[in-house]
């Protein structure tokens, strides 16, 4: 009997744990919690996966328990599931609480997505779509913040990878044409970014190498004003006369109402462009 006993306990031990163990969907909530906040991913995800197939649109558990399982699949590394199940509390629930926290998660999974500066753009442009429509949405929430640093990395990968491309077109190809094309989007778009003084230098040079005395002198007045006192920008173009040096240092206008620097006439979105075939991007 003793042995029985002992073996029934273990097989009991061993199932693990079991979502249809619970006989309400609160039980079942308190439970995948339980879970999660013990690392338990897995399990979690189980239970938040059933709570969410089962409860109606309406239940007030639909959103906390949506909202946990897109932390699940961040957890996990599951990006594109987590940015799916955040924007399901976004699209549903825009009104919730926890709205501008699952916006700031679908933009931060799609941050994650975009490993590096020199692969596809297209999930770092979706991050900068989202993180910005929460400055909009939520201009109050604690999540603007985190929101703007967010932006500015990825404006900074943004001008990183047409900076690179830039400097293949000028490397691999001898093209100085669409090189220059490349550094002017960067200094124009991304005015903020470090690739962006360094596009005004190779901007000066290749101006300085094809001789156009008249573009190459623009970008001087622009670096001086930009750059007061880099010695980079001296070695090129000498010291800034009184008058530039006066001007260095205003401010960009904030055109955006979002406390971001003012974009492009084109648009809050680099729109994308076609790269080397054979180059570093991808």
């Amino acid at each position: 009997m003793w042995l029985l006993g002992m073996a029934a306990v273990l097989a009991g031990c061993g199932r693990g744990f079991q979502p249809r163990d619970y006989a309400t969907p609160e039980a079942l909530f308190r439970a995948a919690l339980a879970e999660f906040k013990g690392e338990r991913w897995a399990n979690a995800q189980a239970g938040l996966e059933r709570l969410t197939a089962d409860l109606s649109a309406r239940d007030p558990l639909m959103a906390p328990a949506t909202f946990y399982l897109a932390m699940t699949h961040e957890r996990r590394r599951e990006f594109l599931l987590a940015a799916q199940a955040y924007e399901r509390i976004t699209d549903g629930f825009p009104d919730d609480t926890l709205a501008p926290t699952a916006m700031l998660g679908v933009g931060r999974s799609y941050q994650s997505l975009w490993r590096r500066p020199s692969l596809d753009p297209e999930q770092g442009q979706k991050a900068v779509a989202i993180l910005r429509a929460l400055l909009s949405s939520y201009p109050d929430a604690k999540e603007v913040e985190d929101a703007r640093r967010r932006i500015a990395d990825l404006e900074e990968w943004f001008a990183r990878k047409d900076y690179d491309t830039g400097i293949h077109y000028i490397k691999v190809r001898r093209a100085v044409d669409p090189a220059i094309i490349y550094f002017k989007d960067v200094v124009t778009t991304y005015p903020s970014t470090k690739a962006a003084r360094l596009s005004w230098l190779r901007l000066h040079e290749l101006y300085t190498k094809i001789r156009w005395k008249e573009d190459a002198a623009e970008t001087c007045q622009a670096m001086w004003k930009a750059y007061p006192g880099d010695p980079e920008v001296a070695i090129h173009c000498g010291a800034a006369p009184a008058d530039s040096v006066k001007a260095a240092g205003a401010p960009s206008p904030d055109t955006t109402g979002t406390g971001l620097p003012a974009r492009s006439p084109f648009g809050p979105q680099p729109l994308p462009r076609p790269g080397p075939q054979d180059g570093p991007v991808g």
